[in-house]
């Protein structure tokens, strides 16, 4: 039997379930709600704005696009800095694991275990790009649009720590050293266009916001959502990296930032007046804002959404440009641990390791998007159907290639010799050598040249022909430097060419 407290307690808990006699009965006569063991009508409790959370759950996709595993703890603090954000205290709202249950089930979200098996076909990818490249090319010709650009954002790390490790057997626990942010993200948006022209970057990093209200509009106006004394450290590193840096609580990507990226690339153009461009962006609310949609009209931008589910084939960007500068930027940072670990050696120091500051982060950023060739980029608007396929030209860039060089090409080196690569500076053609086969590229039209016997070397080949990638019929040439000869016939502006041996 219940004494004291403990009795005064139950009695009041049976006397409310009296008061609620009706609405237990027939909550528990319902199938849906029987096992519930409290009942709330929707709407009462605080929560998330609807764009609070898809900035949320555009968080949740693109660590998950990473391959980086997302845990209801990492959720439930990035909604609880979010709540922050927006002004709520945490009494108001506590990320619990109803508004976590109700926020999965909203955004078509579930805890997973691994696997790599998706909703979407092949079947369905490849018949989602023909109706979209169709799309594209029918909003080309009507509106007279020359230039396509694509425009995607992606999330970096500051530390890309493995989800395993080689450890010994039978621990239970397995430990990883971290450096303290591996948290911290930058929003990194890159553009390009059909042309293969890369445009200087814009970022998005993480800052601490002011409580001050009115310092906090200033810095959005002012410093671009930095602070002043941040903004003393960042806004150097605009014009040392060639990139735009904002800052918000987040390091997230929004309407505002939207507005400016156009404006900063599309504002300036000489034909702005005459001539419509195509701006190709994923279905993300922060891209199709009203503001954005009118800005994009001011400057005679077309705006076009990549479906939402097929990114992965439809998009420029995905198909294409980010993988290779993931990797380069784990190679960044293993090197940046290798340095570490060879320096904490040398001083004979407990190892420590430091992760990489603000600087670096953007210099690492800038630095693996200036450096992915032209052809990764004219490579993923062509398997997006977007223009004519293009040949990967991988290889180190040298001089300009002349009369010599071909020459000496053409003496000593063997069809099967890879690893050689030249670019010439004033055009795009190049030429890739391949075993039993050459493929070249003139003015964003791709070309096979075949040959009938293995040679030992160039000079030594057989019968030589040369066709388009798009026609059956072969045009004979007698011998490897009168390619550029047999070029010049059918397009005169054509002066010289490049070779890549792969």
């Amino acid at each position: 039997r219940l004494h004291g407290t403990a009795r005064e307690s139950a009695r009041k808990k049976v006397h409310k379930w009296l008061q609620q006699r009706e609405l237990i009965r027939d909550k528990a006569a319902n199938p849906r709600t029987a096992q519930h063991k409290c009942a709330r009508d929707i709407g009462m409790a605080t929560t998330l704005s609807r764009e609070a959370e898809e900035q949320l759950a555009r968080w949740v996709a693109n660590m998950r696009k990473d391959g980086v595993p997302v845990t209801p703890q990492m959720l439930q603090l990035m909604a609880l800095e979010m709540a922050i954000d927006l002004g709520l205290d945490e009494d108001m709202f506590q990320a619990s694991w109803h508004w976590m249950k109700g926020f999965k089930k909203r955004f078509g979200l579930a805890l997973r275990a691994r696997t790599r098996t998706g909703q979407d076909t092949q079947g369905d990818g490849e018949a989602a790009l023909e109706a979209f490249s169709a799309r594209v090319e029918s909003i080309m010709e009507r509106e007279g649009i020359d230039v396509v650009y694509n425009a995607d954002q992606t999330g970096v790390n500051y530390e890309y720590l493995p989800a395993k490790t080689i450890n010994a057997r039978g621990e239970n626990t397995v430990w990883i050293k971290c450096g303290g942010k591996t948290k911290d993200r930058a929003t990194a948006m890159l553009l390009a266009d059909s042309t293969g022209k890369k445009y200087p970057l814009f970022l998005v990093l993480k800052t601490t916001a002011s409580k001050i209200k009115a310092v906090v509009q200033d810095n959005l106006k002012v410093r671009q959502g930095f602070g002043k004394t941040v903004w003393k450290q960042v806004e150097p590193l605009q014009d040392r990296f060639q990139c735009r840096l904002y800052g918000n609580p987040t390091a997230w990507w929004n309407s505002s930032i939207s507005v400016a990226f156009l404006k900063y690339h599309f504002a300036e153009r000489p034909d702005r007046a005459t001539k419509k461009v195509m701006l190709l962006w994923d279905d993300f609310s922060a891209h199709f804002t009203d503001e954005v949609v009118a800005c994009a009209e001011e400057l005679n931008v077309v705006l076009e959404k990549v479906p939402p589910r097929f990114t992965w084939i439809c998009q420029p960007a995905d198909v294409a440009w980010i993988r290779p500068m993931k990797s380069r930027l784990r190679k960044y940072w293993i090197e940046m641990i290798r340095r570490q670990v060879r320096t904490n050696k040398s001083q004979q120091t407990t190892f420590k390791l430091v992760a990489p500051s603000r600087t670096t982060i953007v210099q690492w950023i800038t630095q693996v998007w200036n450096d992915l060739p032209q052809s990764i980029i004219l490579n993923g608007f062509g398997k997006c159907r977007l223009i004519q396929p293009v040949v990967d030209v991988g290889g180190v860039e040298s001089d300009e290639v002349d009369e010599e060089m071909l020459v000496h090409l053409k003496r000593v080196l063997s069809a099967r010799e890879y690893g050689y690569a030249v670019r010439h500076r004033k055009d795009h053609t190049r030429l890739v050598i391949k075993q039993r086969r050459i493929c070249f590229l003139w003015n964003n039209q791709s070309f096979n040249i075949h040959w009938y016997k293995e040679p030992a070397s160039i000079a030594n080949q057989g019968i030589v022909h040369v066709q388009a990638s798009d026609s059956e019929t072969p045009v004979s040439i007698p011998d490897f430097l009168d390619i550029s000869q047999e070029l010049s016939k059918s397009h005169p502006y054509y002066s010289a060419y490049n070779i890549a041996l792969e």
